[in-house]
């Protein structure tokens, strides 16, 4: 799970909040047997076209880790994200960096 913080979500970038995986709320499960690592995310967006950059990021991470010799990261396509799946310390980041106005009257 470590491993993944190294892998930001490029959507956020664009906001100017750098959020891992795992605090964006993207990582459903980690599976480790026998020395292979199968990683399960859900996209922010079913029509994510940043999927394959992260999967290879997963995938490039999870292998650095000592023990583990291979790495799938699979997309669970049934998975719907909504943003309070982000943790509070990353919701509370966006928020000061992102500030809602007030409505007008």
């Amino acid at each position: 799970m470590d491993a993944l913080d190294r892998v930001v979500d490029p959507c956020s970038i664009a906001t100017g909040v750098p959020i891992n995986l795992r605090e964006m709320g993207l990582v459903r499960s980690v599976d480790v047997q026998r020395g292979h690592a199968t990683v399960t995310l859900v996209l922010t967006s079913p029509i994510c076209w940043q999927v394959t950059n992260i999967v290879e990021a997963v995938e490039r991470v999870v292998t650095e880790v000592e023990g583990i010799a291979s790495c799938t990261c699979e997309i669970d396509p049934a998975a719907d994200w909504m943003p309070d799946m982000m943790s509070g310390d990353a919701q509370l980041r966006l928020r000061r960096a992102r500030p809602v106005g007030k409505a007008a009257s």
